[in-house]
């Protein structure tokens, strides 16, 4: 017992005699990147009628836009997956429950 009493607080000193240093350890983050800029088209229709611009006039801006509406829907299908993808990398990376 007397050793133990008289072991104790040299072991209590001793922990300051070692010199700690702290080192700052990078641990990588995945994040998800910001959603890309998407405008939403402009469309031929606003404001012509058949009867300012004719069938022909009132058909080819139907096309326009049917062409743009496609691509942009497109373009946010897109994105929609690559977000998926993200998302599903993430989730495989760091499983919920572990």
């Amino acid at each position: 017992m007397k050793k133990l009493v008289l072991a104790l607080p040299l072991l209590l000193v001793g922990c300051g005699l070692f010199q700690t240093k702290i080192v700052e350890v990078k641990i990588p983050v995945a994040t998800v990147p910001a959603p890309p800029i998407t405008i939403k088209p402009k469309l031929e229709l606003e404001g012509k009628t058949i009867a300012n611009s004719g069938y022909d006039g009132y058909v080819k801006a139907l096309e326009i836009d049917l062409i743009q509406m496609r691509t942009y829907s497109s373009n946010l299908e897109n994105i929609i997956s690559t977000y998926k993808d993200l998302s599903d990398k993430l989730e495989a990376a760091n499983p919920k429950g572990k």
